[in-house]
C-alpha cells in the first residue's frame, strides 16, 4: 500500500507549494521525487519544467516539456509551455510549431497565439505573425502587448498607417503608455511626418523622462530638421541615461559638427569608437572634421581607415580627393575622383573637381569634358 504522503501526487503538491514561494530548486527536488515514483506522470514533468523556466534553466525545462508532450500530446498547456521555453532559447521555428499544436487543441489560447506570432516575427514571417496577433486582439481586444506587437509586424511590412492605428489603439486603452507614443513617433518619422513625430516623442518623455530611446530618436529627428542645438540637448539626456550608447555619441558628434563645434565633435567620435570600434561612419566623419581643423595628415589617415572599412562608398573617395585637391596633390586627387566616378558615375561634384584637378595641373584638354 502506497502511503499518501509518499505518492507522486503529494510530491507534486509539495513542489507547487515551494514554486509559489519562489523556492524553485526545492520544487524541482519534489518533482524529481514524483517522477522517480511515476516516470509517466506528465503533470510532474510539466510542473518541473515550469519551475526550471522560472529559475531560467531553459534547456532543462525544454527537456521536461518534451517528456510531458510525449506522455500526453493532447494537453494544450504542455505544448504552450514548450513553445514559450523554445522561444526563450531562440529556437523560433520550433516554438512556432509547438504553439501551433497548442492553438489546435485550444483555439482560444491568446497566450499561445501571441508567442506563435512573436516566433513568426523572429523568423521574418510577418504576415503569419500579423494573423496570430489578429486572433489575439479578436479574442482579447484590450490586450496591449498584442496591439504593440501587431504594430511592429505591420511596420516591418511597411504598412505604416496600419501600424499607427495599432499604437493609437494602445493609447486609447492606456494613454500613459510611453512605449506606444515612442513607437508611434518612430513610424511617423518613416512617413516624413517630423512635427507629428516630435509631438509623439514629447508625450513619451513627459510620461517617462527616463525613456532613453525616445531622447535618442528625438535628437535624431531634430538634427534631421537642422535643429542641431536641440538635438544635442536630447543626446545629452539619452547619454545621461545610457552613457555607453555608441550611436548616441556618434550622432551627438554629427550635430556638433553641423554646429561647427569641431573639437567637441571629435571627442564624441572618439567616445563612440571606444564603446564600439565597429560603429559605421566614425572614421569618415573624423576625417571630415580633421580636414575642417586643417589637420590634414590626420585627416588623410582617417580617410584611409574609412576606406578600409568601406571601399565602395563614392563619397569617401570624393572627400579624400577634395583633401588632396586642397593640398595641391592633383594626381592623387584625380585617382580619388576617378574611383568615386567608377562607383557612382552620376556623382556630379566628383566630375566637377576632376575637371578642376586637370585644370590646376594645366591639362586643359582633359579638363574640358568634365564640366
Amino acid at each position: 500500500m502506497e502511503l499518501p504522503w509518499k505518492s507522486a501526487e503529494s510530491w507534486c503538491r509539495k513542489g507547487r507549494t515551494y514554486a509559489e514561494r519562489g523556492q524553485y530548486d526545492r520544487a524541482v527536488e519534489c518533482y524529481d521525487q514524483a517522477i522517480t515514483l511515476n516516470a509517466n506522470a506528465a503533470d510532474a514533468w510539466y510542473h518541473k519544467g515550469l519551475a526550471l523556466t522560472a529559475a531560467r534553466r531553459h534547456r532543462e525545462a525544454a527537456e521536461c516539456f518534451d517528456q510531458a508532450v510525449r506522455i500526453d500530446p493532447t494537453s494544450a498547456d504542455f505544448w504552450h509551455a514548450r513553445g514559450q521555453v523554445l522561444y526563450d532559447l531562440g529556437e523560433y521555428r520550433e516554438a512556432a510549431g509547438s504553439c501551433g499544436q497548442a492553438v489546435k487543441l485550444a483555439p482560444d489560447s491568446t497566450s499561445a497565439w501571441l508567442i506563435r506570432g512573436h516566433a513568426f516575427r523572429k523568423i521574418g514571417r510577418n504576415p503569419d505573425a500579423i494573423a496570430c496577433y489578429d486572433r489575439v486582439v479578436t479574442l482579447e481586444p484590450g490586450r496591449i502587448d498584442a496591439w504593440l506587437a501587431r504594430g511592429t509586424a505591420l511596420a516591418a511590412e511597411r504598412r505604416y498607417d496600419a501600424a499607427i492605428e495599432c499604437y493609437d489603439r494602445v493609447i486609447a486603452l492606456d494613454p500613459e503608455n510611453a512605449n506606444a507614443w515612442y513607437a508611434r513617433g518612430t513610424i511617423q518619422i518613416l512617413l516624413s511626418r517630423y512635427e507629428d513625430a516630435l509631438a509623439s516623442y514629447d508625450r513619451a518623455v513627459a510620461i517617462n523622462p527616463n525613456h532613453a530611446d525616445t531622447w535618442y530618436t528625438r535628437g535624431c529627428t531634430l538634427s534631421a530638421l537642422q535643429r542641431h542645438d536641440e538635438g544635442v540637448a536630447c543626446f545629452d539626456r539619452a547619454l545621461a541615461l545610457r552613457p555607453d550608447d555608441a550611436s548616441a555619441w556618434y550622432n551627438r558628434g554629427r550635430a556638433l559638427q553641423n554646429l561647427e563645434r569641431y573639437e567637441e565633435a571629435l571627442d564624441c567620435y572618439d567616445r563612440a569608437f571606444r564603446i564600439n570600434p565597429e560603429h559605421p561612419g566614425i572614421w569618415f566623419q573624423k576625417a571630415i572634421v580633421l580636414k575642417k581643423l586643417k589637420r590634414y595628415d590626420l585627416s588623410l589617415a582617417c580617410f584611409d581607415r574609412a576606406l578600409r572599412e568601406n571601399a565602395v562608398d563614392a563619397e569617401i573617395w570624393h572627400q579624400k580627393g577634395l583633401l588632396f585637391f586642397v593640398l595641391k596633390r592633383y594626381g592623387e586627387a584625380l585617382e580619388c575622383f576617378d574611383q568615386a566616378l567608377r562607383i557612382r558615375p552620376d556623382h556630379t561634384d566628383a566630375c566637377y573637381y576632376r575637371g578642376e584637378s586637370y585644370y590646376a595641373a594645366r591639362n586643359y584638354a582633359a579638363a574640358v569634358p568634365c564640366y
